[in-house]
């Protein structure tokens, strides 16, 4: 793992959000940005990077998880590092969820106080985020049914702690944020 110690923080906090595609991470990721001195860091950025020529809906290598894993935490080491706190999403499709172990093993490597939730809305809001959103690779309903199956099934990993999970079914974005972020992100909580 390419680690983050010995890097120096200024008092800085992360937030790890991860879920299935089309849970919420990323529009709640954007509303804590929206914070001074928070920061939306995207997994998904790197992916499109790495997967760019590559057939649509491709599956992640574990060769391309090693290219991916420690470029997004050196950008995660780098900000933290300018004193900015970070708020991490990526998709969880894996159980047990290597990612999010990942990150939240370079993020304890280095003592930084990290909060983590693991988004588990319904397969049928899923389903109707992703036909709101519109995406074109989201279009196959039949195989976005079947992708988000699979990624609830993985937030159900023993390597998942209970209260990490979030179902935010039936919250808006604004309830969620208050509810469960806010505190940490105002360095109320650890």
């Amino acid at each position: 793992m390419v680690g983050l110690k010995g890097r120096k923080l200024k008092q800085s906090r992360a937030i790890l959000i991860t879920g299935p595609a089309g849970s919420g991470k990323s529009t709640l990721a954007a509303r804590i940005a929206q914070n001074r001195d928070w920061v939306h860091l995207s997994e998904d950025l790197h992916w499109v990077a790495i997967k760019q020529g590559h057939p649509a809906g491709e599956a992640r290598t574990q060769e391309e998880q090693r290219i991916v894993q420690p470029a997004v935490v050196q950008q995660l080491g780098t900000l933290l590092a300018q004193g900015k706190n970070v708020v991490l999403g990526f998709i969880n499709y894996q159980d047990p969820p290597q990612p999010l172990l990942y990150y939240h093993a370079a993020l304890r490597e280095i003592s930084c106080p990290v909060l983590v939730k693991v988004l588990h809305p319904s397969a049928e809001v899923i389903m109707v985020r992703k036909k709101t959103r519109g995406r074109v690779d989201d279009q196959d309903i039949e195989q976005e049914w079947k992708n988000t199956k699979h990624q609830l099934a993985c937030t159900a990993s023993s390597a998942i702690a209970d209260d990490w999970i979030l179902d935010n079914s039936a919250l808006t974005v604004e309830e969620v944020y208050v509810k469960y972020f806010l505190a940490f992100v105002e360095g109320k909580s650890w």
